[in-house]
């Protein structure tokens, strides 16, 4: 009988990391009119989540070590695919397309 993968990467874990990484660097990259945006990062993680890439590694990690070093990159995605949709929204086209709706 096999042994269940007690290892793996945490969901709750992953956000927590990907939103330490934005705060650290709040004031660095953006002039942020607005707070943190928790739903929009709490709905990227969910597509994140989905992924046929997080359930492989969900199934595959075999090491505590493994699930930590794929939490981080999975938290630096996740990051990195937040700053993505805040960097357009400051885009001056995007800004007044937005204001026509």
């Amino acid at each position: 009988m096999e042994l269940a993968n007690r290892h793996r990467p945490h969901r709750a874990v992953i956000r927590c990391k990907a939103k330490m990484l934005l705060l650290e660097t709040i004031d660095e990259q953006f002039d942020w009119g607005k707070p943190f945006d928790e739903t929009l990062l709490k709905e990227l993680a969910t597509g994140l989540f989905q992924s046929n890439q997080y359930q492989t590694f969900f199934e595959t990690c075999l090491s505590r070590q493994e699930a930590k070093d794929v939490e981080d990159r999975l938290a630096q995605a996740l990051a990195d695919t937040y700053r993505n949709i805040l960097e357009r929204y400051q885009d001056p086209l995007v800004r007044s397309l937005n204001a026509l709706l």
